[in-house]
């Protein structure tokens, strides 16, 4: 018996070490949506972030929906590949980027750019990781940098092209709440 399973064992790739990270999703105090987030390290340098995010909400006379699906991939450290897919309101929004061994080749929408800059940390990498010390991040949603400010202890924050302003909150180095803020203020906070 155990002969039968032991070929079986290696038709199936194994990670050598998984990470998931489950927030509610919150706006004024209820709940409208959840994100899930998870790090699979793949071994040999390879690391594959994945996130995966759905909430709907009524305000006022409209209906609000968004929907994220990022698949990111690191080599050695840096990053090597990027697909976010975001639907807001019915509006389809793709960004990829991907090294091409010189360059990153990024697109979004219609727009087309390069960057020979080494990308080493990314937004999705925040939800594993406190950004002690660095000033910039990759956004791999808007492809394109960052920059980032330590307001307090655990505490930083990082203001976007469209107005909103992104309040990172971490305790003993994990993220613990994420709060975006334009006017009104919508929460991720930590449940798993």
């Amino acid at each position: 018996m155990k002969s039968l399973l032991l070929p079986l064992i290696f038709l199936f790739p194994l990670s050598l070490s998984a990470q998931k990270h489950i927030y509610e999703i919150e706006l004024f105090g209820k709940k409208i949506g959840e994100t899930i987030v998870e790090r699979i390290d793949k071994g040999n340098g390879e690391v594959q972030f994945k996130l995966k995010s759905n909430s709907d909400v009524n305000i006022l006379f409209t209906h609000k929906t968004s929907v994220m699906d990022f698949d990111v991939r690191y080599k050695d450290g840096k990053l090597f590949s990027a697909y976010c897919k975001s639907v807001k309101d019915g509006v389809t929004e793709i960004t990829t980027t991907a090294w091409d061994g010189t360059k990153y080749l990024i697109k979004k929408g219609e727009e087309v750019f390069n960057l020979s800059q080494a990308i080493d940390l990314t937004a999705i990498q925040l939800y594993f990781l406190e950004p002690k010390g660095k000033t910039k991040i990759f956004s791999e949603r808007v492809g394109q940098f960052c920059n980032f400010i330590k307001s307090t202890e655990g505490v930083y924050e990082c203001k976007m092209a469209n107005g909103v302003i992104n309040i990172y909150r971490y305790k003993s180095g994990a993220l613990y709440e994420l709060e975006m803020s334009k006017g009104a203020s919508v929460f991720m906070k930590l449940v798993q």
